[in-house]
């Protein structure tokens, strides 16, 4: 009863004093934890790594819970049972309504991606079983770096291999190996998942990459600003500051005109300088360093792009 009290007093509470009444009832918790306001997380055991972001209206009830670092749940998520739930690093809830049924364990390996409105059902049953009806529990597991966009039913006993593309609308009652592209009520393999990821050159490359920040000028919160464009590089005055976004041309320099400046690209040097916020595609870390930064940062997650 008290444990439940301080889970509800949590769940009214900001973040700092949220996460000290989950230590307190013995849960592990990581650095740079968020979890929003009414999100309930009742278990016998919770662990949850570094950075990791839980949105605000989510429901955990289960046995167990395990959550890798960097992972995200959005808003508005529901996940319950008398078993487990294992998320791997860098999952994506992307939400809202997705829901997870818990009569079975449910594992998520790292890199996994859940679109909204998805379903998982580890138990099929409802009339007598003495009377001849069907009853099928079971474990759902997805690999490594699949990604199942919304409205997919997962059924039990579902297991996904890894790096493995599952269509939207999708309903999952069996095994599939790696590197299968999934499709279909119920879904079949179509093909391999690798035959959809084009192969990138460093033309190809650097012709995305000055997409991504060519389109950034289209975001909203820009509206009113001054724009010029250029091949790859974006210069924004807005309230009388100028931010600078470009690719990486081997070097960062004219840092003193500009109140801003995000550089994107592989095998970004090291900087100190707080003007300068670098986005890595190769080791995929970066450090915001402004408003402008943060609002690049929601854009590039519009292209599948995510940062620790």
């Amino acid at each position: 009863m008290i444990k439940k009290l301080i889970v509800v007093l949590a769940a009214l509470s900001p973040n700092f004093l949220k996460i000290s009444f989950y230590r307190m009832i013995g849960y592990k918790i990581g650095k740079g934890v968020k979890i929003g306001y009414l999100t309930i997380i009742l278990a016998n055991k919770v662990i949850i790594g570094d950075n990791v972001k839980i949105g605000s209206m989510n429901v955990f009830k289960m046995n167990e819970l395990k959550i890798g670092d960097e992972s995200r749940i959005r808003s508005l998520n529901m996940m319950l049972g008398p078993r487990n739930l294992i998320l791997g690093k860098r999952i994506q809830i992307v939400g809202p309504f997705t829901f997870m049924n818990l009569a079975e364990d449910i594992e998520l390996d790292d890199f996994c991606g859940i679109g909204s409105h998805s379903v998982f059902y580890t138990h099929g049953v409802y009339l007598p079983y003495t009377e001849g009806h069907p009853r099928k529990f079971g474990k759902i597991y997805l690999g490594k770096r699949v990604w199942s966009p919304c409205h997919v039913v997962f059924l039990p006993g579902t297991s996904v291999g890894d790096d493995s593309i599952i269509s939207a609308g999708s309903i999952l009652n069996s095994t599939f190996p790696e590197n299968s592209f999934i499709s279909g009520s119920p879904a079949k393999r179509i093909s391999n998942a690798s035959n959809l990821k084009k192969k990138i050159d460093d033309k190809e490359f650097q012709r995305r990459v000055k997409e991504i920040i060519s389109d950034f000028a289209r975001d909203p919160s820009l509206e009113g600003s001054e724009i010029i464009r250029s091949d790859g590089q974006l210069i924004i005055k807005k309230k009388n500051k100028k931010s600078l976004v470009r690719i990486y041309s081997g070097k960062i320099d004219a840092i003193e005109d500009y109140n801003e400046i995000i550089i994107i690209g592989r095998n970004l040097p090291e900087n100190s300088n707080k003007k300068i916020t670098l986005f890595d595609l190769n080791t995929r870390k970066t450090r915001l360093n402004g408003e402008l930064s943060r609002i690049f940062i929601n854009h590039l997650g519009t292209y599948g792009e995510d940062f620790i």
